[in-house]
């Protein structure tokens, strides 16, 4: 035929899996891509409020020890924060269900 010209040579047919897939047999199909992007994973809110409490507790006794407070006072204020920080996004950070 006329104007048939070998992809292999230029590489325009070539991908980088194609010499991985060039032993396999002749009737393998390329994934189907997604349609839409997977959801993120969905944790509780008790799960969430405690990670609120946590990181926002170790703030305040970081904080804490960077202005000076005495390393003891910085960890009991920084777990009181938490505590309570934990109650207020259990109790309050949810949103409420629309129906």
């Amino acid at each position: 035929m006329a104007g048939e010209v070998d992809e292999s040579v230029t590489g325009s047919a070539s991908f980088f899996w194609s010499k991985a897939l060039a032993g396999l047999s002749s009737n393998y199909t390329r994934p189907r891509t997604m349609d839409f992007p997977p959801r993120p994973p969905a944790f509780s809110p008790g799960f969430q409020a405690f990670l609120w409490g946590v990181l926002l507790g170790a703030f305040i006794w970081i904080g804490g020890l960077a202005v000076g407070v005495d390393g003891a006072s910085a960890f009991l204020f920084g777990v009181i924060g938490a505590v309570l920080i934990f109650f207020y996004v259990r109790l309050y950070g949810e949103d409420p269900l629309r129906r």
